[in-house]
């Protein structure tokens, strides 16, 4: 099994891949990240409830797509993690690809989700398969809306998410989106 894949960078962040142990392990050890070099005052992934019960199945049976879900947004400069981002899939039959995010309350409004997507955007627009990039939201979550507004995502439609409710659409061709750069 794979145990890590290339850190993405950005202007201000490494985002950092799980690995398949870690993703096993949150829930269970909140320790799960006491091998890393980066700070993580916040518990982010360590001490949160988030959905994963599709994705530690899918690494069980596919070891090679834990790249496709959490990665630590660590700030460089203070190694410290600010948040985290994740996919919630592989690339489905249409090669459309769903992200999430999460950023510590201490940390919002530095930016830095803003620009966790880029890089992760950036990274998967250019991967194999992949079509369509989407961003589901809350109606009325008006920091994520204006993030999302931001990279001139349009919406396509909405959504009732099982754990979630209400979610607005927002979805964008790689094309567009490598011509929006």
């Amino acid at each position: 099994m794979p145990q890590s894949y290339e850190v993405l960078r950005t202007q201000r962040l490494d985002l950092y891949c799980l690995t398949a142990d870690e993703l096993f392990e949150i829930g269970e050890n909140e320790d799960v990240f006491a091998n890393r070099d980066f700070e993580n005052p916040y518990g982010v992934i360590s001490k949160e409830n988030l959905p994963r019960t599709n994705r530690v199945a899918d690494v069980r049976e596919n070891p090679e797509h834990v790249r496709w879900y959490y990665r630590m947004i660590v700030e460089r400069e203070r190694n410290l993690v600010v948040g985290s981002v994740s996919f919630h899939a592989a690339p489905d039959e249409r090669g459309m690809v769903e992200i999430g995010i999460g950023i510590a309350p201490d940390e919002q409004g530095n930016g830095f989700a803003s620009e966790a997507l880029f890089g992760m955007w950036n990274w998967v627009a250019h991967e194999p398969g992949v079509k369509f990039l989407r961003y589901t939201v809350s109606p009325t979550n008006r920091p994520s809306i204006a993030i999302i507004k931001k990279f001139a995502f349009p919406q396509i439609g909405e959504q009732i998410d099982e754990e979630d409710g209400l979610e607005l659409i927002f979805e964008t061709t790689v094309e567009d989106y490598l011509d929006w750069l």
